[in-house]
């Protein structure tokens, strides 16, 4: 069988080729593994990804939902018995949590040289083919940035936006542990500790005179925080040796390379170990304490001092707000850094990424559509009483939780640092 230009085999491998292309030539992609679910002896077990940031699920169980539940056990916690003292009647009730994932779909289509001149001038394969790096670029920048706002909003933008958007009208939620750099080696609390944030936790914490710049002794406070506060479970590099990463701005990058504390240590033991792992292949990095600073221009949005709407310039999702620009960097603004510990984020992926295409007007119109079922939600835990009101959706447009709630998060933090 001859496939031609048109012949629809094309665009199937044109699919392959763009879901590769636009899934890897994001920064999460490499640290992203994929879940799944076995069925042994008819039973469905769960399997996650091993030493992973984003736990990619394909696996809906059962089909045909908007949403599904991923398991994950609680560590053991109870002491054992000693001696000779009776084993029986002493186990410990294995314990689970639950995160929900939601999806939604996210399309995006191209229209090149409208007419039916133009398209005898750039034939079918031809557009497909010149379409492709854009929508790649297009899929590629969206991921991206859905992940960074899930961060930051809970979820990502397809699934806060309201009903009236098409989305699934799911609030967003600020981080429960958000900080801020006080200066002096320490790191204050946003709000109440281990709750989610409302808007005026964030209006009020997140200012100027609050807000310092980073430094060596930032960086030392943020481990504590990382190993005792919030018992982040750290990534393992090639050799089995853990670290967290902390996505910098580029401000942020580089008043701490500009600390002489920070210098001294990097000129006197650099590590070649770590400079294997995924995560800081092609980026401007370095490790101090156990910390990977990693730079991350795109990723870490900024607010000003006193804004009234943090979301907006945190979420940065919508092309109104000038998304995938590097967040603002005069004085008076504040660059949420992101601590990126294991299973930090979930992505439900229904329907991969697909091309699509539409023929109109007698074939004078000629439209190349990507399309995809996906949704990022943040690893937070709530209580079961907590969990309707946390994951209320179908609200007709998007909006913020009013009210504070308990939450364990153990994979991810958002420490602000002033520029």
């Amino acid at each position: 069988m001859e496939a031609k230009g048109t012949h629809p085999l094309n665009i199937a491998i044109l699919d392959r080729t763009l879901r590769k292309e636009a899934w890897y030539g994001t920064f999460f992609s490499k640290l992203a593994g994929f879940s799944d679910f076995r069925n042994t002896n008819k039973n469905e077990a769960y399997r996650g990804a091993p030493n992973v940031v984003v736990q990619v699920v394909r696996d809906f169980i059962p089909q045909g939902r908007d949403n599904m539940i991923v398991p994950m056990l609680r560590p053991l916690v109870e002491p054992g018995v000693y001696g000779d003292a009776q084993l029986k009647g002493t186990g410990e009730e294995l314990g689970l949590k639950y995160m929900e994932v939601m999806i939604n779909a996210q399309r995006k289509a191209v229209v090149e040289q409208t007419g039916f001149m133009s398209n005898q001038r750039l034939k079918l394969y031809d557009i497909a083919q010149k379409a492709m790096p854009e929508l790649v670029a297009w899929w590629s920048k969206v991921e991206n940035q859905a992940v960074a706002e899930s961060f930051y909003m809970g979820a990502s933008p397809n699934l806060t936006a309201g009903t009236n958007d098409q989305g699934i009208g799911l609030k967003k939620r600020f981080h429960p542990n958000t900080y801020y750099y006080a200066g002096s080696s320490v790191i204050t609390a946003v709000g109440t500790e281990y709750k989610t944030k409302i808007l005026t936790d964030i209006t009020t914490g997140i200012t100027s005179q609050n807000v310092h710049k980073a430094d060596a002794g930032f960086l030392e406070e943020l481990r504590v925080l990382c190993k005792s506060r919030l018992l982040i479970e750290p990534i393992m590099d090639v050799n089995g040796a853990p670290f967290w990463v902390y996505l910098a701005h580029p401000r942020t990058f580089k008043a701490l390379r500009q600390d002489t504390t920070v210098r001294a240590v990097m000129n006197s033991a650099f590590s070649t170990t770590k400079l294997d792992h995924e995560v800081i292949k092609g980026r401007n990095h370095f490790f101090y304490n156990g910390i990977a600073v990693v730079e991350a221009d795109i990723e870490v949005r900024s607010i000003s001092s006193g804004s009234t709407t943090p979301e907006l310039d945190l979420a940065a999702g919508d092309l109104r707000y000038g998304w995938m620009r590097p967040a603002l960097q005069t004085t008076g603004y504040m660059f949420g850094g992101i601590v990126l510990g294991r299973d930090a984020m979930a992505k439900g992926l229904a329907e991969p990424l697909k091309f699509t295409k539409e023929i109109d007007d007698h074939e004078a119109v000629v439209e190349l559509g990507s399309r995809q079922i996906y949704g990022y939600n943040r690893a937070d835990f709530f209580t079961e009483t907590d969990k309707p009101s946390v994951f209320s959706r179908n609200n007709a447009t998007s909006g913020l939780l009013t009210s504070a709630y308990t939450a364990t998060n153990q994979s991810s933090a958002i420490v602000f640092t002033e520029d």
